[in-house]
């Protein structure tokens, strides 16, 4: 069953306005010089990818960075950058390696547009990222979000990368009381991002406003007193900014999966796709009789689905196409954390089964 995974839309992003509101523009200056004040102060200067401006450096950073925590991304970069330090080497990685290396990240078809896009950059520019808009909008899964942010990040231009705190901050702070989706929306926050950042660089100030909205500007509690852009903020009711779309409708599925486990051997299948091409997950039970035992369910939510996974154990001889593999070759293999997480579950499960009935039976009295 496909489950559509969000892309980065490939939409050029709005050029600098050659004029902003006057009030906005006249007060830019003083507005900017608080906000990289507080920066300077405040800012999550310790952030791997904040010390290493190269264009791959922030691709790589930006493309592990959607949808994802940055507390997850941390330990993932520094690995990625380890494997694979420039684009010609993760150009020449296999599919399985650099599917293995994004494992826990989720949303594994980021890890191969990121990998089609280290391939064209050696193809078409020499293994030089572009400091160019529409040469980065060309390449593999380069929407106007990461190429605002290739611009800004790394080579300093003017852009202004309208990630999920920048768009709050200003949302907020130029009062914009339309969704930041809409046409119209997103016109706005461009215009209100470059009459902030005015002559200033773009590196650091966009820097400087995605902090301000992870660490004060936040989304349920905002810290208002704290923030270096109170005194010229127009919004009335922060917390009712910016204007949120309908939320999309959650859809409960359900999967059965065999788990055919023989010779200390764990059967799997190699993902065809459209979900989590090219990695080995748990087949699915089909037209396959079970043996009437059960394993622990797993839940997970994937776009726009929660999915919860059930596992029958199966006592006939395994699906053809299937490999198998020992607990050993497991923990190196490419595999989807769902599919992970479940089969640990079910080790866990079957591992206190086996304990259980080796322990004695006391006798009844």
């Amino acid at each position: 069953m496909p489950y559509p995974s969000n892309v980065d839309k490939k939409r050029p992003s709005p050029r600098a306005p050659r004029k902003a509101s006057a009030d906005r523009a006249s007060s830019a200056p003083t507005v900017l010089s608080a906000l990289l004040a507080w920066h300077a102060l405040h800012g999550r200067h310790d952030l791997p990818w904040r010390g290493d401006h190269s264009p791959y450096a922030v691709l790589v950073s930006e493309f592990m960075l959607q949808q994802t925590t940055v507390s997850a991304v941390l330990p993932k970069f520094r690995a990625w950058m380890e494997l694979f330090p420039d684009p010609a080497t993760l150009a020449k990685a296999t599919e399985g390696e650099v599917l293995s290396a994004w494992e826990g990240l989720g949303y594994y078809s980021r890890a191969r547009r990121l990998h089609a896009a280290a391939k064209a950059v050696i193809d078409r520019h020499g293994g030089e990222i572009p400091d160019g808009e529409e040469e980065l909008l060309a390449l593999p899964g380069i929407g106007a979000y990461t190429a605002a942010a290739i611009l800004a990040f790394a080579h300093d231009l003017p852009a202004v990368a309208l990630d999920t705190n920048i768009i709050r901050v200003l949302a907020r702070w130029a009062s914009v009381t339309v969704p930041p989706t809409s046409p119209e929306g997103k016109s706005l926050l461009h215009k209100a991002g470059f009459a902030l950042l005015g002559n200033g660089g773009a590196r650091e100030t966009n820097t400087a406003l995605m902090d301000l909205g992870s660490l004060v500007c936040t989304a349920r509690e905002p810290s208002c007193e704290a923030c270096p852009l109170k005194p010229t903020c127009r919004a009335e009711s922060p917390k009712e900014l910016p204007v949120k779309p309908p939320r999309p409708v959650t859809t409960a599925v359900t999967e059965h999966r065999a788990w055919f486990f023989q010779e200390k051997r764990l059967h799997l299948e190699c993902s065809e796709g459209p979900r989590w091409k090219g990695l080995w997950i748990l087949p699915e039970l089909g037209g396959v009789t079970p043996s009437g035992r059960t394993l622990p369910t797993m839940t997970y939510p994937i776009t726009r689905y929660r999915v919860t996974m059930r596992l029958h154990p199966v006592d006939q001889p395994p699906k053809p196409g299937l490999r198998a593999f020992t607990a050993d070759e497991l923990t190196s293999l490419a595999i989807p954390s769902p599919h992970r997480k479940a089969i640990g579950k079910a080790f866990q499960a079957l591992k206190a089964l086996k304990t259980q009935k080796a322990l004695p039976r006391t006798k009844e009295r």
